[in-house]
């Protein structure tokens, strides 16, 4: 009888070895990249103009992360649709202050079934009108789209 145990023991810490070995390696083939595709991108502040500025700020921000690739509609898993919902600019002593909010909604590519709403927020300071209204849009983008780094793969599979 204790012969038994030992070589069910045994056994047991085969299988859980392998699993421990295999299981990890399995996990990072299926972790490629997210396909994204871009949807409707709109602008409530700022017209046509702030709606290209968006398109090109999320291009940007998709094209520099490894973990999200930017596709054509057919090969997506999800589509971001967005809008800048806020562009303020005031004065703040002598200098310039731009604020920008910006909202994408993350959709299932097949259905569109919505699987996110994500928000950023950011402000720049300075005395180029432009120059500033980029910056914030950028990092505004950047700040919606952080948490797709985390979530992106889970959000595509959680059909």
């Amino acid at each position: 009888m204790p012969r038994a145990h030992g070589l069910a023991g045994r056994a047991l810490g085969l299988a859980v070895a392998t699993a421990v070995l295999c299981v990890p390696m399995a996990t990072r083939a299926q972790r490629g990249p997210v396909r994204v595709a871009l949807g409707e991108l709109g602008a409530s502040e700022g017209g046509p103009r702030t709606a290209r500025a968006l398109e090109a700020a999320i291009e940007r921000a998709l094209r520099d992360r490894e973990d999200v690739r930017l596709v054509g509609a057919g090969r997506a898993q999800l589509v971001l649709r967005g809008s800048v919902v806020r562009l303020e600019r005031r004065r703040v002593g002598r200098a310039l202050e731009v604020r920008c909010e910006v909202s994408v909604i993350v959709a299932d590519a097949r259905g569109g079934s919505i699987r996110a709403m994500l928000r950023g927020r950011a402000g720049a300071r300075g005395s180029d009108p432009t120059r500033l209204r980029a910056n914030a849009l950028r990092a505004a983008v950047r700040g919606a789209l952080r948490p797709l780094a985390a979530h992106g793969r889970a959000l595509a599979r959680a059909r």
